[in-house]
């Protein structure tokens, strides 16, 4: 107690004004000292996480990534270089790597660049305020794996005609690490965003999930702008990729989902909400192209001439192609359902959902649960859209069975907006 610190006696209860005031005095100076002390080090502590790289250039940004430790925010300064070689993020450090803006710290690849210029693989880091020019033929901007990752307020621009991802968002069932994530805010010039749930191909342990719509369980585009000069789809997806995309402003692009492929299953599921499409200077064809797996596609605004109409475009390629081990969907491949003489349900097809087993080689073709694709509220020139079977599968695709025109979704609620991630990614300990 404080008497007793003072050497004073209980019977000494009354104090002059004088002493009392010396003693208020010398115990809030301590009191400062200590709360000054605890945030200098704290301060010091923060500082410690703060790395500045001395350039933009590959080495000193790889020099950065090298001696930063999990939590780390690495600062890139303003200026231009040229990288030709991978810089890999760990999986054990979850850091920020955080340019001086979109338009301040650009990084260029070029033919040498190998497949992808930044590898987040699955570390759970940051990405933001960098601009990219890719170059790099068929190649990619970032790639990356797993979950809790965000990448923001970055800038992608294609310098040649060719199909390049400024996201490449990827799985592996050999870990488990399928891509949960989210890409807010940023721009895309003549690139997409690829979604590939798991890279081995068959995706039979997604398939065999829970189909999850209106859960965090996907990949999130939101709040970005994509605009093309060029042939070209603003996202894709195969491989039992999970999506949504919402809030975005899309020109002169269009949106697909692509459908099994030889032994390589299907996009499991998209969600696509509340942008704006717009045609402008390209001739379009669809602004949705759906091939595969199920989904909802509502509150979406058009503007322009689409010479289908527009619509909302489905089909089935394994109704009218033979692709690989499955073959074609007539009514004799193990891959398919069966239930009628044109095969119907193909694999993965229009309104099919979960296996109900997992795949294996000793125990294959699992049958699958019917979860229709639904569309509502899609306007153009004040009228709302159709689903359009393409390619002859109107026997396969039908409406009121396999997809429902103008029907919300039962039971269906959007996941939160904005992304909880961007919140826990703004706050001050990121």
């Amino acid at each position: 107690m404080l008497y007793s610190k003072l050497n004073i006696s209980r019977q000494e209860k009354i104090l002059p004004n004088s002493t009392v005031m010396t003693l208020k005095i010398k115990f809030t100076a301590v009191c400062c000292l200590i709360f000054c002390l605890f945030f200098s080090c704290k301060k010091n502590e923060e500082q410690d996480y703060d790395i500045k790289a001395r350039s933009v250039a590959f080495i000193d940004v790889k020099t950065a990534v090298d001696s930063a430790e999990s939590g780390a925010i690495i600062k890139i300064p303003p200026g231009t270089a040229t990288w030709s070689s991978t810089l890999t993020i760990p999986d054990n450090k979850q850091i920020t790597l955080v340019g001086s803006g979109e338009k301040s710290t650009v990084i260029c690849s070029d033919t040498n660049t190998p497949e992808r210029v930044i590898n987040m693989n699955a570390s759970g880091s940051r990405i933001t305020k960098i601009g990219f020019r890719l170059a790099n033929n068929n190649g990619v901007g970032i790639t990356v794996r797993g979950e809790g990752w965000r990448i923001d307020q970055c800038r992608f621009d294609n310098n040649i005609d060719q199909t390049i991802e400024g996201v490449d968002a990827r799985g592996q069932s050999s870990d488990g690490k399928f891509p949960v994530g989210v890409v807010d805010h940023c721009t895309f010039n003549n690139i997409r965003v690829l979604v590939t749930g798991d890279a081995s191909l068959k995706a039979d342990e997604i398939w065999a999930q829970p189909l999850g719509l209106g859960t965090d369980n996907a990949v999130f585009v939101e709040d970005c702008i994509f605009t093309f000069t060029q042939f070209g789809n603003a996202i894709d997806a195969n491989y039992g990729g999970r999506y949504v995309f919402r809030h975005n402003i899309v020109n002169d692009a269009y949106i697909e989902a692509h459908s099994l492929q030889s032994t390589s299953r299907a996009t499991r599921s998209w969600e696509i909400y509340s942008n704006s499409i717009n045609q402008v200077t390209r001739n379009m064809w669809a602004p949705f192209f759906l091939r595969g797996g199920t989904g909802v596609v509502f509150d979406n605004n058009l503007t322009g001439n689409w010479s289908s109409g527009p619509a909302i475009v489905v089909d089935n390629r394994r109704s009218f192609q033979s692709l690989g081990e499955g073959g074609i969907c007539d009514g004799t491949s193990p891959w398919d359902g069966n239930e009628e003489p044109n095969g119907y349900p193909a694999r993965d097809q229009i309104g099919r959902s979960t296996d109900q087993w997992l795949w294996t080689d000793d125990n294959p073709y699992p049958t699958q649960e019917l979860d229709p694709f639904y569309q509502w509220n899609n306007i153009y020139n004040g009228s709302t859209l159709l689903v359009y079977v393409h390619n002859n599968c109107e026997m396969s695709i039908k409406e009121n069975r396999d997809f429902y025109n103008n029907i919300q979704k039962p039971g269906y609620t959007p996941f939160t907006y904005p992304h909880p991630l961007i919140a826990w990614w703004d706050g001050t300990n990121h």
